[in-house]
């Protein structure tokens, strides 16, 4: 009986290879499996590639570097950082002072190109001396003001 079984089996098997053998390399679309079942399949592995998807993380905000305040005028620096909370005028120049959590920002700003004051001397306070350190002062002082893209 067995043996008979397996006879029908391979019979069926080889009569749908032989369907297909007409040169259009498809079978007919009746011995494809169920339609549902490909949907089912189709519809899990988007569900599974849609969850091992990794999120975008938002884009980190951009900081402009501590020596790009040389050379910039009193009105860029008020853009950028705001009113200084400790000003002091020496003539012909001045001497802002930004103060941080960790650190202090003094800038002394002669007259540039005509009449207008701009930074001439930059000097970071309170944290180490390493060019990172600095950095991050300026950063902290930036992120306090919201200061973030205004490169």
């Amino acid at each position: 009986m067995r043996l008979r079984k397996g006879a029908v089996l391979a019979a069926g098997l080889m009569l749908g290879g032989c369907a297909a053998a007409d040169g259009s390399g498809e079978a007919e679309s009746s011995q494809l499996a169920h339609p549902a079942a490909e949907i089912t399949a189709t519809e899990n592995t988007e569900t599974t590639i849609a969850a091992a998807a990794p999120r975008e993380a938002p884009p980190a905000p951009e900081y402009p570097m501590l020596a790009s305040l040389e050379g910039r005028s009193a009105a860029d620096l008020e853009a950028l950082l705001g009113a200084p909370q400790f000003r002091r005028r020496d003539n012909p120049a001045e001497l802002w002072q930004y103060r941080g959590e960790a650190c202090v920002l003094d800038l002394i700003l002669y007259p540039g190109g005509g009449s207008a004051l701009a930074v001439d001397y930059l000097d970071v306070r309170g944290t180490g001396r390493d060019a990172a350190s600095r950095q991050a002062c300026f950063v902290s002082l930036l992120k306090a003001r919201g200061g973030a893209d205004k490169g």
